[in-house]
């Protein structure tokens, strides 16, 4: 049996650094030096989950689309929107095209209305990139384009990101459910190894390419294993404050010669106390 773990997503950040950030905004500290204490505080989150998969804990992102959206010419920021069904907000994306990178996402740099690049701190093999998957980025933004036309166009630009960091791992996150029009094309992005984290109604979503893994819930796993080289299991809870039974846990990933095991959503939302619990109880189980 192999059991594999991930990671991933917006991280909580440390009292302190929430701190610094706000004393960043205040214009009080300068951009490098609030970028160092955010490196510093991600050579500790990567420690912690160095034996695992993981991303980037993103504590420079303010929301999952924002700096990608910052990056992309075509993609401007409108006004702060909530986030699903959660008490958090997010700007939403206003789309007329996607054209092309107009900032590099692998260097140091200042950008407006969010702390500065790089997108993400790379940090050994284990190192997945995080992006918002095609699906999501999509339908939670403002834009007349085709779709078929916004997920070639979107592959393209993330190909672009990850050959930036010499990166061939991917997350794609999801975190609408599916309705009857819902597809990914992966035909031309075969070069990288992809798991893509759903919230669910897997069975209406159409598949084009193959994926290193699809993170489900345990009822879903039929519609995805002719998609994926071993299907994954979302059920850490991400979003509520309740320590998950380990003993079920390693009942339901026991039932599988080669999985992974997963949150079913970033931990942001979460108080750190608890998301270092959650992640503690992945390393466990």
């Amino acid at each position: 049996m192999s059991v594999k773990k991930l990671v991933y997503g917006i991280y909580p950040k440390s009292n302190e650094l929430r701190l610094e950030i706000g004393r960043w905004e205040r214009g009080i500290i300068p951009d490098s030096v609030l970028s160092e204490k955010i490196d510093d505080e991600k050579y500790r989150f990567y420690d912690a989950v160095k034996d695992i998969y993981y991303t980037d804990p993103l504590y420079n992102w303010y929301d999952i689309f924002r700096p990608i959206s910052m990056i992309i010419n075509g993609i401007t920021l409108g006004p702060l929107t909530r986030f699903l069904e959660t008490n958090t907000f997010y700007r939403i994306p206003e789309i007329s095209g996607i054209n092309d990178l107009n900032i590099d996402p692998d260097k140091f740099q200042k950008i407006d209305e969010n702390p500065p690049l790089p997108l993400y701190l790379k940090y050994g093999n284990n190192f997945y990139a995080f992006l918002p998957s095609p699906y999501s980025f999509y339908h939670m933004s403002k834009t007349s384009m085709d779709y078929t036309d916004f997920n070639k166009r979107l592959l393209n630009v993330y190909s672009k990101i990850l050959d930036k960091f010499s990166v061939k791992n991917a997350v794609f996150f999801e975190p609408l459910y599916y309705k009857n029009d819902a597809f990914i094309d992966l035909s031309d992005f075969a070069k990288y190894n992809v798991i893509l984290i759903t919230s669910g109604n897997t069975s209406k979503l159409e598949i084009k390419g193959h994926l290193e893994s699809i993170a489900v819930k345990p009822s879903e796993i039929d519609y995805i294993v002719d998609y994926c080289s071993y299907p994954g299991l979302n059920i850490v809870s991400g979003d509520n404050t309740k320590i998950d039974d380990v003993k079920k846990i390693r009942d339901e990933i026991s039932k599988y010669s080669d999985v992974l095991l997963t949150h079913n959503t970033y931990m942001d939302f979460l108080p750190r106390i608890i998301a270092d619990k959650k992640v503690n109880l992945i390393l466990e189980a």
